[in-house]
């Protein structure tokens, strides 16, 4: 009857608590990065195919709603990818290589944005233009992420 009370008087607090999250290891750690990594691989592998030659203004098969849509799609994925990332609890001492990486994706997802909406495929290239470095730097970034918490580069 003691130990019910107590249960009981110990079970009820005024003010709602949430558990202290339980720090991820780093194996869990890394296996949560390869899935959000390999997943936006996969997909952007499948709609790079498409970009190519729906975007390119020379390809006999150009087509604008088929590159806006590619486009649109390859956004989709970036920010799954950084939703994932940000569903991680990295540590402090990856926090910078986070921070860099999603703010690159962030201005990648923009542009994107504006390509997906475009109204020529000459304004897409342009906005293609613009993106292509960026990419470079989150691939840079992702390298350095991939390297703080103990994954070797990908290849």
């Amino acid at each position: 009857m003691v130990s019910a009370a107590l249960v009981l008087a110990c079970g009820q607090s005024t003010s709602p608590t949430s558990p202290t999250p339980i720090p991820l290891t780093t194996s869990q750690i890394q296996s949560r990065y390869t899935a959000a990594a390999t997943h936006y691989n996969q997909g952007e592998a499948q709609v790079a195919a498409t970009e190519n030659t729906s975007c390119d203004a020379v390809s006999a098969v150009v087509s604008l709603g088929g590159c806006q849509t590619a486009l649109s799609l390859q956004r989709q994925l970036t920010i799954a990818y950084d939703n994932a990332l940000r569903d991680i609890p990295f540590g402090a001492t990856v926090a910078t290589d986070v921070s860099h990486l999603l703010g690159d994706d962030a201005a990648i997802e923009k542009l994107l944005e504006q390509a997906a909406t475009a109204a020529s495929i000459g304004n897409i290239a342009i906005l293609q233009q613009q993106v292509i470095p960026l990419l470079a730097t989150a691939a840079t970034d992702a390298s350095a992420l991939r390297s703080a918490i103990g994954l070797p580069a990908a290849a």
